[in-house]
């Protein structure tokens, strides 16, 4: 899946779906954990159809940077883990208290 956004200097961008493989390569390129973001931003975007690497996004213009940064981080906002809650299990149709399964366990 892509999205193609037209960045602030009228440049166009494809975002594609990033990946665990993704972030591990651009954690990788890095220098410092500071860089990540830039390297992210490699890894899942092109730019007027050309693959760019880490240090052509240091280079793009300040308002591009931005507007790919907050589009890059926006797409993870939303993407959390759900807590289970363990107080109540289900088994054999009646639910137990976290007390009762501590007396099964033990």
């Amino acid at each position: 899946m892509t999205k193609t956004l037209t960045l602030p200097s009228g440049k166009t961008a494809v975002l594609r779906k990033g990946k665990g493989f993704d972030l591990f390569q651009a954690q990788k390129k890095a220098k410092t954990s500071e860089e990540i973001p830039y390297a992210l931003i490699a890894e899942l975007v092109e730019i007027d159809g050309q693959q760019l690497v880490y240090e052509d996004i240091l280079e793009l213009d300040l308002e591009d940077v931005i507007a790919l940064q907050a589009e890059i981080s926006g797409k993870f906002q939303d993407a959390r883990a759900v807590e289970v809650p363990t107080q109540k299990i289900l088994t054999e149709g009646k639910n137990l208290t976290a007390k009762e399964i501590e007396q099964i366990v033990a």
